[in-house]
């Protein structure tokens, strides 16, 4: 997530297609408007083309103005898979979203925003090497549409949440009296309130239902969703999310940088010899970092001997009684989940815990044999996860 780091591989390519091009045209993207600014790369003084206000109607036809390679850039936010699948079938034209939490760095340095600096700004990231760091990854449709559909869910399962309380505050209301306990009886007006909360529950429940079938349907010719529901704490919701939203693993170059994807890298902030480290990042996906810090807190609950496996020198069962100390094991168990999902999905092989187990003993009693070290290397994550046992 660093602003001086490549955000995935194929962003040297995108570099290189700019450096090339003839023109670059940054687009600050509105509900009906957009500002456009053109730069010719050959004289980038001064644009050429620079308009405040572009109804959404003409821009297709203003930038065929412009022959040449032409790189098309605007912030990831409102509006900018629109774009890019209006932009598909036009010859000539590289479109390169960008990290709209980066570039409002480069954009508030002015001390004036409107929306001409903001288009002019995206031009000037891309003359000058910007896109390596800033440039999003695309995903393809199937990616995209799985990810609605997992956020789809979501939303439907908030609304049978908030049904469900509410059926509570009118049973609380209107229920049997906790002080007398005796039941009111219950007009022709609460009656109606009470049965339509009851049907309102069971539609959401109907509509979960056929949305996770689908979900299992999309499943079952899907090679990588059963891989990564062999890792404990990841089941059929969360291993169909994590598949459409990373689309595919080789975007990344190593777990760390999936987990700092993610939102569960940690924040840092350095001068001279103190570093401080703090809480997690929680940038990217929100869902998918709420799924993750579920399936960890069902493996605290349900398996506590993983969690003692994992980490055994925070995980001790005297230590997890302390509620503050058991959420950070539990926000470290679901980032080593991620870890487990790239080395997994990497070498497509399934997780073993016996194997893992036999590892980890192994590991102890080659430290416990050999003396400490500073030249003696760890085991890294990757040979327990899926190496065989030497």
């Amino acid at each position: 997530t660093s602003i001086f780091r490549e955000n995935f591989p194929a962003v040297a390519a995108l570099q290189q297609a700019a450096d090339c091009a003839a023109y670059i045209i940054g687009l600050d993207l509105h509900a009906k408007t957009t500002a456009i600014c053109v730069v010719d790369t050959h004289k980038p003084e001064e644009p050429v083309f620079q308009r405040k206000r572009l109804l959404n109607k003409d821009l297709l036809t203003v930038l065929q103005r412009f022959a040449g390679m032409k790189i098309i850039v605007c912030e990831a936010a409102f509006g900018w898979h629109v774009l890019q699948d209006a932009l598909e079938g036009l010859p000539d034209v590289t479109f390169i979203p960008l990290d709209a939490r980066k570039t409002s760095a480069w954009i508030k340095s002015s001390g004036i925003k409107n929306d001409s600096i903001d288009a002019q700004v995206l031009c000037h990231a891309c003359l000058h090497g910007g896109i390596r760091s800033l440039a999003v990854y695309t995903q393809s449709l199937p990616s995209r549409e799985g990810t609605k559909l997992s956020r789809h869910r979501e939303h439907l399962v908030r609304q049978r949440s908030t049904i469900k309380h509410r059926m509570k505050a009118f049973e609380r209301d209107c229920g049997a009296n906790p002080f007398t306990g005796e039941l009111p009886e219950a007009s022709a007006l609460l009656s109606f309130i009470n049965a339509d909360l009851r049907q309102a529950l069971d539609e959401s429940d109907g509509r979960i239902e056929r949305v996770e079938k689908l979900m299992q349907a999309m499943s079952k010719d899907d090679p990588i969703i059963p891989l990564l529901q062999t890792i404990p704490g990841i089941g059929p919701i969360t291993a169909f999310a994590l598949r459409y939203k990373i689309d595919t693993i080789d975007r990344f170059k190593d777990a760390s940088h999936l987990s700092s994807y993610l939102g569960f890298g940690v924040r840092e902030r350095q001068s001279g010899d103190t570093i401080v480290k703090g809480k997690i990042a929680k940038a990217g996906d929100p869902l998918l970092r709420k799924l993750l810090i579920q399936g960890a807190h069902v493996v605290r609950f349900c398996h506590p001997e993983i969690v003692s496996l994992y980490f055994p020198a925070i995980g001790q069962p005297e230590l997890m009684k302390d509620r503050k100390h058991a959420n950070k094991v539990v926000v470290a168990l679901a980032r080593k989940n991620l870890t487990f999902v790239y080395y997994l999905w990497k070498r497509q092989v399934p997780f073993d815990l016996d194997t893992y187990r036999a590892k980890r003993l192994a590991a102890s009693i080659a430290a416990a044999t050999i003396p400490s070290s500073p030249l003696r290397p760890s085991i890294p994550a990757a040979e327990l996860v899926c190496s065989p046992v030497r």
